[in-house]
C-alpha cells in the first residue's frame, strides 16, 4: 500500500480528499451558509399534495405521480449499473490508457496506478449513487403504500388522516432527498474524468460543477418558483384541520 502511495502525487491526493469530501459534505455546508435548497422547499409542495389528495375519491392521479417518480429514479438506477460495469472493465485497460496519456507531449506524466486510483474513485461514486438511487426508489414505494391507507374523503379532518398527510409527505421529501444524493453524484463523478488527464483541470471542472449545482439548487428561477414564503401554510399539527 505505501508503495502504491508513493507512486501518486501530491495533486492526485489533493484531488481524492476534494472529491469525497465534497461529496459527503456539500449539503450540510452549503445549508448552513445558504439556508434551504430547492428539495427543501419542495416539501410544502408535497403536504399541499398529500392534503388534496384526501379530497379525492379516485387517487388514480396521485398513485401514477408516485409512480412516475419510481420510473425517473429507476432510469438512474439502471443507467448505473451499466456505468458501474464499464468502469469495472475499463480498470482491465489502465495500462494502455496510462501510455495514451504519458504519449502527450503537453500532459505531465502519470503512473498506472494514478489511472486506477481515479478509475476506482469514480467507480466507488457510482456505487454509491446506485445505493441512493436503489433507496429512492424503496422509499418511493412506501409512499404509495402510505397512500393507500388514506381515510375516505368524509374523513379528511380526522387525526388519522392528518397523519397520513404528515408521514406521505415526509417519506416523499425523503425519497427524493436520496435521489437528489445519487444525482449529485453523477455531477462530481463528471467533474472527476478530467482528473484522468491532470489534477489542475479536475479542479477547475469541480469548481465550475459546484458552481452550477449551488445556482441550480439556491438561485435559479426554479428555486423562486418553488417558494411559498408570500402564502400563509398551517403547521405540520393541524394541517387538514384548518381546511
Amino acid at each position: 500500500m505505501t508503495e502504491f502511495l508513493q507512486k501518486l502525487n501530491d495533486g492526485d491526493l489533493i484531488a481524492l480528499v476534494v472529491l469525497f469530501l465534497s461529496l459527503f459534505l456539500y449539503e450540510p455546508i452549503s445549508k448552513a451558509i445558504f439556508g434551504k435548497n430547492i428539495s427543501s422547499q419542495m416539501m410544502l409542495w408535497r403536504k399541499a399534495w398529500a392534503t388534496q389528495m384526501l379530497w379525492r375519491h379516485e387517487r388514480i392521479t396521485d398513485v401514477s405521480l408516485v409512480r412516475g417518480l419510481i420510473h425517473n429514479v429507476s432510469f438512474f438506477a439502471t443507467t448505473t449499473v451499466f456505468v458501474i460495469s464499464g468502469l469495472v472493465a475499463l480498470l482491465g485497460t489502465s495500462h494502455s490508457i496510462t501510455e495514451k496519456i504519458n504519449s502527450f507531449s503537453y500532459l505531465n506524466g502519470t503512473t498506472e496506478e494514478a489511472v486506477v486510483l481515479k478509475i476506482t474513485s469514480l467507480l466507488i461514486i457510482m456505487v454509491i449513487a446506485f445505493f441512493e438511487f436503489a433507496w429512492s426508489m424503496s422509499l418511493h414505494a412506501n409512499s404509495l403504500l402510505m397512500l393507500g391507507s388514506a381515510p375516505e374523503p368524509s374523513e379528511k379532518d380526522s387525526k388519522a388522516a392528518s397523519l397520513v398527510v404528515n408521514k406521505l409527505s415526509e417519506m416523499s421529501v425523503l425519497a427524493s432527498y436520496h435521489f437528489q444524493y445519487g444525482v449529485r453524484a453523477y455531477y462530481f463523478g463528471m467533474s472527476s474524468l478530467a482528473w484522468i488527464i491532470h489534477p489542475y483541470v479536475f479542479y477547475a471542472v469541480f469548481l465550475i460543477v459546484i458552481l452550477v449545482i449551488l445556482r441550480r439548487e439556491f438561485f435559479s428561477r426554479a428555486f423562486n418558483i418553488t417558494s411559498m414564503e408570500d402564502i400563509e401554510w398551517p403547521s405540520s399539527g393541524s394541517s387538514t384541520e384548518s381546511r
